[in-house]
């Protein structure tokens, strides 16, 4: 972060812009250095306005601001990404807005992770790139349920320990073997075996996913129910999901 006596340059994720006064933009950005901020962009709605380019949603830009409790305020800024391909496909864009709203809703703002700000960006540079939309999706929800302290237990049965599994039970928090299955649906040995790779292998090494589209949309109702059930977390996005599943 480089620095003089009044302003800071930082570099951040656009999650939300919101219109604020006649040309005026606030900025709901996540940055490396300082977490999620609000910035009032002034002017930058005229047409004339040089820091229109870098300050739309879903982009990555440097910020030079005067950094202040509650809304800091933009001197400059510069595109670092635009991220534009996502645009390109409407699954991809679904996908990225799902993403910006959990970080605009649920992140704590001024509370920097680096942690968090490589999930967001790696999340949206996956898409940029073309990987399969609803697979980071798959990847995302982990995060979500490990943001919200959930841990589900892909190692073998939760109730025995067994290797051999053949179900994923909502209740239990993971497998279940034959001899527990109980009511329980027996899954197909692909989707339990997709089930566990999208919880042992992080998003930066999507490359070692290879699941099927058909098993990717058996995966998916199962991990809503579980963001539902252990998070409540509810977004607004998650309508327009439905509509590419």
């Amino acid at each position: 972060m480089k620095t003089t006596i009044n302003e800071v340059v930082v570099e951040g994720l656009i999650l939300k812009t919101t219109p604020y006064k006649e040309n005026d933009m606030i900025l709901h950005v996540y940055t490396r250095e300082y977490g999620k901020i609000g910035i009032i962009a002034r002017g930058v709605r005229k047409m004339t306005s040089k820091n229109a380019r870098a300050t739309q949603q879903m982009m990555l830009s440097e910020f030079t601001i005067h950094l202040k409790k509650g809304l800091s305020v933009l001197m400059k800024a510069s595109p670092l990404d635009y991220l534009r391909h996502i645009e390109e496909n409407l699954e991809s864009e679904i996908v990225a807005n799902y993403i910006l709203e959990y970080f605009y809703r649920y992140i704590e703002e001024n509370n920097p992770i680096e942690k968090e700000f490589d999930i967001l960006y790696d999340s949206l540079k996956k898409l940029d790139q073309g990987y399969p939309p609803l697979l980071v999706y798959l990847l995302f929800n982990v995060f979500i349920l490990d943001h919200n302290g959930v841990s589900l237990d892909v190692d073998g049965c939760v109730i025995c320990g067994s290797s051999k599994v053949v179900s994923i039970s909502l209740t239990d928090g993971g497998f279940l073997c034959e001899e527990h299955l109980s009511n329980h649906t027996v899954f197909d040995k692909a989707v339990l075996k997709g089930f566990r790779h999208i919880h042992k292998i992080p998003l930066e090494h999507i490359d070692q996913l290879h699941l099927s589209n058909e098993v990717i949309r058996q995966l998916i109702p199962l991990m809503e129910q579980f963001i539902e059930e252990y998070t409540g977390v509810i977004l607004k996005t998650s309508t327009f999901i439905q509509q590419i599943v």
